[in-house]
């Protein structure tokens, strides 16, 4: 290959666990899930739950490729070298290829979408539907979420989807997850936000002169900053005091935990924590999505869960 050009990115892959994987899938299912790559949902949980994801496009100097074809141990390397990093929306014209490919092998189809606050998902999306769906074979919901709050709504709607097989419940069932899922991002610093667009570069810099390490939570209007502490000490006391007004103790919730290049640390420490606060809970270990985490940068870190109704 590599005598035949410029070989970008490769990797391998295991076909015997691709084809036993592939006839797990529940084919009885009336209803199809598809959402974007931008909910912290990998290429692996879509193979597993059946799901299609629709990427968008990290840029990394001169490198771009679609963002979960992207290594996170690379993005992240990167940006601590001061590498440019931005992030980019496919095509109009690949995302209609994607809503005509899953119509094309399914009844149904429900898309949970990435806030339309954060990318023009939706809008393109409902065009698309206006104009080539008379038959509303595929249904849209704005989650209003991002990162792991929509990696949250969009697996626990999976799993109820294979539990009841019922396309109108389960409909319901994802717009209450989209009014009850909760998500806290710890950042380390503000000065990807800023190199992002996202901030400016002097509230990042004096930000980050003063240890203030903020915390944001995705929300329908916009990521909004719910506090600001000091250190990861104080990052841990207040994620914890975020699940507890939320959560009892014997709650059976859904919870995510996201890492970012600091998965060691976010499993052996922080998910011990949590697994002994709530015992009867779900905890899932995910990276975050790499379009949140090229404006989020490295050493970030969250927590997203959704009450056991």
């Amino acid at each position: 290959m590599a005598g035949l050009g410029s070989v970008v990115n490769w990797e391998d892959d295991n076909l015997a666990s691709q084809i036993k994987a592939f006839m797990n899938t529940n084919t009885g299912q009336t209803l199809h899930i598809m959402t974007d790559a931008a909910g912290s949902v990998t290429r692996h949980d879509a193979g597993k739950y059946g799901l299609t994801l629709l990427n968008s496009y990290i840029n990394v100097g001169e490198k771009c490729l679609p963002e979960t074809y992207f290594h996170p141990a690379e993005l992240y390397l990167a940006m601590r070298q001061g590498v440019k990093v931005s992030t980019a929306q496919a095509s109009v014209y690949e995302r209609h290829q994607f809503y005509e490919s899953v119509l094309s092998r399914y009844e149904k189809v429900l898309y949970l979408c990435v806030g339309s606050v954060f990318t023009g998902n939706y809008q393109v999306a409902l065009q698309w539907k206006k104009e080539h769906d008379p038959q509303d074979r595929l249904r849209v919901i704005d989650t209003g979420a991002a990162s792991g709050r929509l990696g949250t709504i969009v697996l626990s709607s999976t799993r109820y989807l294979a539990q009841t097989n019922d396309p109108e419940k389960t409909y319901e069932f994802a717009q209450k997850a989209v009014k009850s899922c909760e998500e806290y991002v710890f950042l380390d610093k503000l000065q990807y936000l800023a190199a992002g667009g996202r901030l400016s570069k002097t509230s990042a810099f004096f930000g980050d002169m003063l240890k203030m390490k903020p915390v944001i939570s995705p929300q329908p209007e916009g990521a909004k900053k719910v506090g600001v502490v000091r250190n990861q000490e104080e990052q841990v006391k207040m994620a914890l005091e975020k699940l507890g007004a939320t959560l009892k103790k014997d709650s059976r919730a859904l919870i995510m935990l996201e890492y970012s290049d600091n998965q060691d640390w976010v499993e052996g420490t922080l998910k011990p924590i949590l697994t002994e606060r709530y015992p009867l809970a779900e905890i899932l270990l995910q990276p975050i999505s790499l379009t949140s985490g090229a404006h989020f940068g490295p050493g970030t870190w969250a927590v997203a869960f959704l009450p056991e109704e």
